[in-house]
């Protein structure tokens, strides 16, 4: 059964549960962090939403807005990724140990991953291509 608000002296349905009191608009790059944030939580929406005190269905409004104006983007002519050179360092203990690599995808994503000296490269290349969509694996 819908809710009921006051607007006006007038009683408005709204299917969206109470109207909420005054809230300040938020801007799109605030939006734009909460999702990020959320993806980055391993929350639901739902909880997500509850733990910032927002409306989840507004955040799950923004989610597919922000996800549908990435994907009509373009794609750029420059490449997203540049050629790399790797020299091999001296053999110390810590250089055997696997390290933390970040890249920034150009969808907004990060990808987090732990790289030993012996990783092949080349396979590394082959999936960042093809996760940023420019072959198959």
């Amino acid at each position: 059964m819908p809710e009921f608000g006051h607007i006006g002296g007038m009683e408005k349905t709204t299917g969206l549960g109470p109207l909420p009191s005054k809230q300040r608009r938020r801007a799109r790059s605030e939006w734009a962090k909460d999702v990020r944030s959320l993806r980055d939580s391993g929350l639901s929406a739902e909880e997500y939403a509850a733990k910032k005190g927002i409306a989840p269905r507004r955040l799950r409004f923004w989610m597919r807005t922000l996800r549908s104006e990435a994907e009509a983007k373009p794609r750029s002519a420059v490449p997203a990724f540049l050629p790399v050179s790797v020299v091999p360092a001296a053999a110390t203990p810590l250089s055997r140990a696997a390290m933390m690599v970040e890249v920034d995808l150009t969808n907004g994503r990060r990808l987090r991953m732990h790289v030993r000296p012996e990783t092949d490269l080349g396979q590394v290349s082959d999936l960042l291509r093809a996760i940023e969509g420019g072959q198959s694996c």
